[in-house]
Formats: structure tokens, C-alpha cells, sequence
């Protein structure tokens, strides 16, 4: 019994001086793998990535802008001159477009036109002076 005893001691420390040396090997190679993080290198990539949303965002802009103000058109010369409430949910305009004018008739899920009308101007918008 005594025998074995000793020679499990005897065993126990080899193996303990080869555990040792593998975890010195192991700890030498943690520490020459260890890794510091690039602060400069992470905060330019921020920016850049930011950057790049607002330059693309401009150029998405200038390139899908459409002209809306056209001289010609109709709508952007529209004018509402005047609401008169008829009643819950139902309207009358006068709406003035370009140089004529109607009346058309608003609910809540239709809109109908009722009649052309004649504005009268006054007579220093007819003489083409601004008062």
C-alpha cells in the first residue's frame, strides 16, 4: 500500500510540472494574442458611415426632385375664396381658378359642381394697379 502511495505521489508530480508548463504556454499565448481595440479606427468609421447617410440622402433628393411650380398649370393657380358651412359635414366654396370661378358643394365623401360663377374685381385690379 505504501508502495503505491509513493508512486502515486511520484506520478502526481510529473503530471502536475507538465499542467504547470501548459498553462504557462497557454497564459505566453493569451497574452501575445490579446487584443486592444482601435478607438481612432471605430470613432472614423462612425463618421464616415454618417457621412455617407447624408450624402446619399442629398443626392436622393436632388435627384428625385420634381418640378411642381409650373406656370402653366391650373392647380397651383386655385384659390378657395370664400366657405360657407350649409350644414354638419357639408360645405360650399367658391373656389377661383386662373380667371373663372365656380361653386362646388363639399360632404364628407363627395364633392359636386354646382355652378360657374362671375367674380367682380375691383377696379384697380382691372387697371392692373396694386393697392
Amino acid at each position: 500500500m505504501k508502495k503505491i502511495l509513493v508512486l502515486n505521489l511520484l506520478f502526481m508530480n510529473a503530471f502536475a510540472d507538465e499542467n504547470i508548463n501548459k498553462a504557462q504556454e497557454v497564459s505566453n499565448i493569451l497574452a501575445q494574442n490579446s487584443y486592444e481595440p482601435n478607438y481612432f479606427g471605430m470613432v472614423l468609421g462612425l463618421f464616415l458611415v454618417i457621412g455617407m447617410i447624408y450624402i446619399t440622402g442629398f443626392l436622393y433628393q436632388k435627384l428625385t426632385k420634381a418640378n411642381t411650380f409650373n406656370q402653366n398649370s391650373y392647380i397651383n393657380k386655385a384659390q378657395v375664396i370664400s366657405t360657407t358651412s350649409i350644414g354638419q359635414g357639408r360645405n360650399l366654396h367658391v373656389v377661383k381658378i386662373g380667371q373663372s370661378a365656380c361653386l362646388i358643394g363639399s360632404t364628407q365623401n363627395n364633392i359636386t359642381f354646382l355652378k360657374d360663377i362671375e367674380i367682380q374685381e375691383e377696379a384697380g385690379e382691372k387697371n392692373g394697379e396694386n393697392s
